[in-house]
């Protein structure tokens, strides 16, 4: 058994539903939360014909906003739309994508003469799939539902660790500038997007991003390191 200690990187909630599957899967989790979310309060439009999700913090703070579950929901992947399903909500697609993908699935499936299309989010985002759908006509909106802070240190148990999962481009910039130089780390990162802030980290023993971005893909990956990580050669793919 090729046994890793793995730094997880995501906030709290999430990072123990990842650090329970790393265990089934025989490694040790080290939980290094990089973020606090922290729900704000907003209207969630009645009128909206649906609602999208760009995130898993999306559909918790979706979830945490509004009592009704009939709203269909368009998630941008199977965990966004896993996690909204475990909520309650019971029209709920997922693009199995990004947020390009999700506005292609809006197109598909919504009816622009209807009500808005509503973005569930929070106050930082990198790719809105809003504008696509304005661009063919559909009305929008958008709920601001949570906000982020940053955590700038690692716990101490992060010395031990010899692999990183990183979900987001944002945790990666703050996972650069927590690691000492002294550590060694296998990278593997949801996305290239969420690799590249990365590229050249001193602490980087290697790096490699999901081909496609699920945690799936991820743990697959991490299943597929060599036993001894940090005596190779870098591997920056």
């Amino acid at each position: 058994m090729n046994v890793r200690t793995v730094l997880i990187t995501r906030a709290a909630g999430q990072g123990e539903a990842t650090a329970r599957r790393l265990r089934e899967r025989g490694h040790i989790p080290v939980l290094a939360p990089l973020i606090r979310i922290e729900w704000l309060p907003a209207r969630i439009d009645p009128g909206a014909q649906a609602i999208l999700a760009t995130s898993r913090n999306g559909a918790a703070s979706l979830a945490a906003a509004t009592a009704s579950r009939k709203t269909p929901i368009l998630a941008v992947g199977d965990a966004t739309a896993a996690d909204l399903r475990d909520a309650g909500f019971t029209q709920v697609h997922s693009a199995d994508g990004d947020a390009e993908a999700l506005a292609t699935l809006a197109a598909r499936l919504l009816d622009p003469s209807r009500g808005p299309v509503l973005h569930a989010r929070g106050t930082e985002i990198r790719h809105s799939p809003l504008a696509k759908l304005r661009a063919a006509g559909f009305k929008t909106a958008e709920a601001t539902l949570y906000r982020t802070t940053p955590i700038t240190a690692l716990p101490p148990e992060a010395s031990t660790c010899d692999t990183a999962l990183v979900y987001s481009p944002a945790s990666a910039l703050r996972l650069a500038e927590a690691v000492p130089v002294t550590l060694q780390l296998h990278i593997i990162a949801i996305s290239a997007a969420a690799l590249t802030p990365l590229r050249d980290a001193p602490f980087a023993a290697s790096l490699q991003a999901a081909t496609h971005p699920t945690e799936d893909t991820m743990l697959a990956l991490l299943d597929g390191l060599p036993k001894n990580p940090v005596a190779q050669a870098p591997n920056r793919r």
